[in-house]
């Protein structure tokens, strides 16, 4: 079972903060007036650096995956030097597929782009170089898919049944792919007996979840970052009273 994250256990507002994800911990979403994705000024990340007065490096790349993430602790290993708190935010983009390939070619076989076993294999290995380093990993789960709005953005200028054909007439089955990778993730915080940040259990709380999530159906909405970032608050506790 993952370790609830805790000041004494953590420090998380008593150190450095640093943050590896992809587009949802980079602040990115869908504008649901222009159809273009933006990044937001006050995300989940920076509301989190500016209430908890949190040293903060993020360095989360759109569309990135575990490989983006073990690239990027690589690419600045030479700032990586004071140890403190690494916040980990991966899984949506390594579950996904080639769309394009599959609409016209809905009988082949397709990968995606992080497979699986590979997935929790680098995950675990960036955990080990961030402990190397004097890290804390916290690892953080996936808000839940809207399969429907997510099965209308990807298919869209593509053969849209070619599709629904590949994943066995459901979209439903995006959703449970989806969540395999968020529960690779716990269940490697469960192995590693690292803190978890359960933002998941959170939106699922929520008696409309699909008003915290954009039209997209993946990326958090911008009450979607208000309420990861309660979440995350509520982990760290009061900062000024915490124990030297």
């Amino acid at each position: 079972m993952a370790t609830a994250l805790t000041i004494n256990q953590a420090g998380i507002y008593k150190e450095p903060l640093l943050v590896l994800g992809d587009s949802i911990s980079k602040g990115v979403v869908l504008d649901p007036v222009k159809k273009r994705y933006r990044q937001i000024k006050d995300c989940f990340v920076d509301k989190l650096s500016k209430d908890a007065h949190l040293s903060v490096l993020n360095l989360s790349v759109f569309g990135a995956t575990i490989k983006k993430g073990l690239n990027q602790v690589k690419r600045y290993d030479d700032v990586l030097t004071t140890g403190g708190i690494a916040l980990l935010q991966f899984g949506g983009n390594d579950c996904d597929f080639d769309w394009s390939a599959i609409s016209h070619d809905p009988d082949g076989e397709h990968l995606p782009q992080v497979p699986l076993t590979e997935f929790v294999s680098q995950y675990e290995q960036l955990i080990d170089i961030l402990e190397q380093r004097n890290y804390q990993p916290v690892l953080m789960n996936l808000p839940p898919l809207i399969h429907k709005r997510y099965f209308t953005a990807l298919s869209r200028g593509l053969d849209d049944k070619a599709i629904l054909k590949w994943l066995g007439g459901t979209t439903e089955a995006i959703y449970l792919w989806h969540e395999s990778y968020n529960d690779a993730v716990e269940e490697i915080a469960g192995k590693r007996e690292l803190p978890l940040m359960d933002i998941r259990s959170v939106f699922l709380q929520q008696s409309i979840v699909e008003d915290y999530m954009c039209e997209d159906g993946i990326h958090p909405n911008d009450m979607g970052h208000q309420l990861i970032a309660t979440v995350l608050e509520s982990y760290g506790g009061d900062y000024e009273e915490s124990p030297a």
